[in-house]
């Protein structure tokens, strides 16, 4: 069998509110047995990469820190090669700001505003301060513009519902770093040296995930776990190289023992 990698998307494919989709352990197991390259890539923003570590340790799950690459790490990139010095950085997680600490962070007159999803801190008055600046001359640099997740009880707005609606009050469009933008699957996976269609990325999102796949000629693996929807995957044009179940199906796909 030709060498393979593999990027998971992790909400919704290897957990969904507070537990481990159903084979999810075993199937990762089985895959570091065989000795294949993964990593995990993922758009959350709501929390830092350590306490999402912390999280899926203390649902069961065993990982490295190297084995996750996620969304803000490639804005803290994006930042640096503009030279931006002065952000506002706009997410939930007051950890985050570690992770930005090469910039200032509170200033009057930012260069950009790196937004996170803030869920239901979303408010009017937050909206419209970040109108104000974006009009002042800030760029946006969303981490992601993701439609909805599912929590883990319903299907919930995302950070892309917001987004759109500041390029659309502002005129001005945004700079999107996460998934499916091509930037976060190439350097998630650069330490491998394989050829992207050797790579497999497994996702629940027919946009973020598989649009996202499709566009760097990775394999693209659909999960019917999530927010993954039939109606969704039937009226949309972008169309995964396979579905499966769930990640449980997966060793099966790739025919690992």
């Amino acid at each position: 069998m030709h060498k393979i990698g593999i990027l998971f998307d992790l909400d919704g494919v290897i957990y969904q509110g507070d537990s481990l989709i159903s084979g999810a352990k075993e199937s990762i197991n089985l895959i570091r047995q065989n000795n294949i390259p993964f990593r995990f890539i993922t758009n959350t923003t709501r929390m830092t990469k350590k306490n999402l570590i912390t999280r899926l340790q203390s649902m069961g799950l065993t990982l490295d820190v190297e084995e996750v690459f996620a969304a803000p790490h490639a804005a803290v990139e994006y930042c640096k090669i503009k030279g931006y010095k002065k952000i506002a950085l706009v997410v939930p997680d007051k950890d985050m700001e570690e992770d930005f600490s090469d910039f200032e962070l509170h200033a009057e007159n930012p260069q950009a505003i790196v937004l996170g999803d803030m869920g239901n801190q979303f408010s009017f008055d937050l909206l419209n301060t970040l109108f104000n600046k974006i009009l002042n001359g800030a760029e946006i640099v969303a981490m992601h513009k993701n439609k909805f997740w599912h929590s883990g009880n319903e299907l919930t707005l995302d950070l892309g519902a917001f987004v759109a609606g500041l390029e659309f009050a502002t005129g001005k469009e945004a700079v999107v770093i996460g998934k499916p933008n091509p930037h976060l699957f190439q350097l998630a996976v650069t330490p491998w040296g394989l050829p992207f269609k050797s790579i497999y990325m497994v996702g629940d999102d027919i946009d973020g995930d598989i649009r996202g796949a499709n566009n760097v000629g990775m394999q693209s693996v659909l999960v019917r776990t999530g927010k993954y929807r039939r109606e969704s995957l039937n009226c949309s044009a972008i169309k995964p190289d396979y579905i499966i179940n769930s990640v449980d199906d997966l060793p099966e796909l790739l025919q690992l023992n």
